[in-house]
């Protein structure tokens, strides 16, 4: 496994690659880094090649001081790396960043999977919105391991973690948040994101796309994941049920067969189409 960094403007961004064949870019979500795909990195790069990396502001990437785009930091990797006939795998916002993405550059991507996303646009409930500034807000006032403390045993948030019947998987998540550098390092006004907003614009992504949708994920997150399958036009989805915000930590065997059978599906149709 390779690992390293790119430069991008005003910092650089940490990255992993294994594998050999297609791309496949796993994208984080908040509270979480590369580490969190450990399990899909290891059995997908039996197949293709795979690339994760830490979103600026999380894991062993910068700390952004002023205004950034996460889509441009993800060219400049696609860039370095001269990646072509992308497939991108998002988690939650990480999902976001696939979309905006996509949009942005849509002869680089080939294939979307989208697990409990969100999007770019989508305005978050004012309870959701007060939550994340109070985590900001105590991380400042209290320090990281208070503040992330008062996160893991917040009722609210309980959807974010596996139940303690998976004690393997809700220790892999309670590890992951517990790193100091993936909890509220930076103000998230500072992450810009591609305009047009990519709620008006999911109609434009022309690609083949699986959203997984998971029974007990937050409200919010599984009525915009519906929201995603039923506006882009190539879209289906696959509900994992008795699984959280992450099921690719929860039920990493099923999710790893959902996502080879996807990507095997999409390959059978490319092969139908070029003969």
């Amino acid at each position: 496994m390779i690992q390293d960094y790119v430069n991008v403007d005003d910092g650089r961004i940490f990255y992993t690659l294994s594998g050999i064949g297609e791309p496949i870019i796993l994208l984080h979500g908040n509270f979480n880094d590369h580490q969190i795909w450990d399990n899909q990195a290891d059995f997908l790069s039996e197949h293709h090649q795979v690339i994760r990396y830490d979103l600026r502001g999380y894991g062993l990437s910068s700390t952004p001081n002023r205004a950034f785009s996460n889509v441009a930091d993800l060219k400049a990797l696609v860039d370095t790396l001269k990646l072509q006939k992308l497939t991108l795998i998002g988690s939650s916002s990480g999902g976001g960043v696939a979309v905006d993405f996509a949009l942005a550059y849509p002869k680089l991507v080939q294939a979307l999977i989208l697990v409990s996303p969100s999007i770019n646009g989508k305005a978050l409930p004012a309870k959701l919105m007060w939550k994340g500034i109070q985590n900001y807000i105590r991380t400042r006032l209290k320090g990281h391991k208070a503040a992330i403390e008062s996160f893991i045993t917040d009722s609210f948030w309980q959807y974010f973690f596996p139940s303690i019947s998976k004690e393997e998987a809700r220790n892999t998540v309670l590890l992951n948040v517990r790193n100091a550098r993936n909890f509220c390092r930076f103000s998230p006004s500072l992450a810009t994101a591609v305009k047009p907003y990519a709620i008006h614009r999911l109609q434009e992504i022309n690609v083949p796309t699986l959203v997984i949708i998971t029974e007990q994920d937050h409200p919010f997150n599984i009525k915009t994941a519906e929201l995603v399958n039923n506006t882009i036009p190539q879209s289906s989805k696959i509900i994992m049920r008795n699984c959280g915000h992450l099921p690719f930590v929860e039920e990493p065997n099923a999710f790893n067969e959902i996502v080879l059978d996807f990507l095997r599906s999409e390959e059978s149709c490319y092969s139908r189409f070029a003969n």
